[in-house]
């Protein structure tokens, strides 16, 4: 093993940095990094990555070579091929410590946002199985973008590569490919300029889905519930496509030729009409989606219809063979009343509803085809246990 002594060139560090009498601040500030990082190498705690040798040098007014050495090399002095050699071993050795950081530091936070977000999809399950939580229908997008957040998130974090092959810096390439991995975004051009912000805003993505999105989406679940199921998709499709391909498209143009300012022209033609298709495309899955949203699959072999109209007022319901219960948030005027309609073709349903201070206004158990109405106000809550009954229900 051919590493460098931390402790000794921490020493080295801070003796020269004294010598330009600069503070730990001042030289974090020229490195573009905390003083904190200084700090740690001047202690022996760390040593800078590949990247900073350059700069660091330059700023300490030493070579790199000197920096790895941990002393001041005479101009007389010749290195022969034995030393070289070992020069070269030392910055491998310090690229592969780098790289294994990083990958348990990377590590570290997927699996820390994983057991976030997990914690948070139990929280949101016990909080929808005490009444808490109204629309089981409109908490769907938290398990799907959670689910792709999580997903997505083991590529990003544990597989993904900082650095693009060379290929890609010689050539227009808006493709990539990595096993489960294909991105192709019209108009943006994949290379190691752009390729690292990318990086950063994949792993963002994922973390903000799994630990950010569940939360933001219940503090809004109200709201969506009285918008209707179409809410939904639209979540889904903003956090998946917006979270994912807007930054990509951004960040890719932006810096795509680093430093250097993009030539003012337009797109190409053929990545205009790529362009154009993928929006149309979008708008016809949510096109189709908006006019089918009353049908959705729950559960193994379930199917159930639902619509939702007119704010937070009205609620209907009809379903074959639905599993469980379905419970349902409400506000109704003052002094009004609710009418309730039961067609049974086959067993009995129960129904218990309640009001916002949990007082029950009616339970009733073995209900077969019927229509009646119950004086209700504010908010209430309908809890129906449909497991042995086939037929339709409506509240009104």
């Amino acid at each position: 093993m051919f590493e460098i002594d931390r402790v000794k060139f921490g020493a080295f560090v801070a003796e020269l940095r004294k010598e330009k009498g600069i503070t730990q601040k001042e030289l974090a500030e020229k490195l573009a990094i905390s003083d904190k990082a200084i700090s740690k190498w001047e202690t022996g705690n760390s040593i800078p990555d590949v990247a900073i040798l350059v700069p660091l040098a330059e700023e300490l007014d030493v070579s790199v070579t000197e920096l790895l050495e941990c002393r001041k090399i005479e101009q007389a002095e010749n290195m022969d091929t034995t030393q070289t050699d070992v020069l070269v071993k030392k910055v491998i050795e310090l690229s592969e410590e780098e790289r294994q950081e990083k990958k348990k530091k990377n590590r570290l936070i997927y699996g820390v946002s994983v057991l976030i977000s997990v914690c948070e999809l139990i929280g949101i399950y016990q909080l929808y199985s005490l009444g808490m939580l109204s629309g089981a229908e409109h908490l769907s997008p938290v398990l799907i973008c959670s689910g792709l957040s999580i997903g997505f998130g083991a590529y990003f974090w544990l597989m993904m590569k900082d650095k693009l092959p060379s290929y890609y810096d010689e050539n227009k390439i808006s493709v990539y490919v990595d096993g489960i991995l294909h991105m192709n975004m019209p108009g943006v051009y994949y290379n190691n300029n752009n390729w690292p912000y990318i990086v950063k805003a994949l792993k963002g993505w994922s973390v903000a889905g799994m630990v950010l999105f569940p939360i933001v989406y219940i503090l809004l679940n109200d709201w969506l519930s009285a918008v209707g199921p179409f809410s939904s998709l639209i979540v889904v499709l903003v956090f998946a496509l917006g979270g994912l391909f807007i930054p990509i498209y951004v960040l890719g143009r932006k810096y795509e030729y680093g430093d250097e300012k993009r030539p003012s022209k337009s797109h190409a033609k053929k990545d205009k009409k790529k362009i154009i298709g993928v929006v149309f495309i979008v708008a016809v899955i949510m096109g189709l989606t908006y006019m089918f949203h009353g049908s959705a699959t729950i559960g193994s072999g379930n199917r159930m219809m639902f619509v939702s109209s007119e704010g937070r007022n009205y609620w209907s319901a009809t379903y074959q063979y639905f599993d469980g219960f379905q419970q349902r948030t409400l506000w109704m005027e003052e002094a009004g009343s609710l009418d309730v309609a039961i067609i049974t073709d086959e067993g009995q349903l129960d129904i218990k509803i309640t009001d916002e201070e949990g007082t029950v206004i009616l339970d009733e158990k073995d209900l077969e085809t019927s229509t009646f109405s119950i004086p209700a106000s504010g908010r209430i809550t309908i809890r129906v246990d449909a497991t042995k009954h086939k037929g339709s229900f409506s509240f009104d």
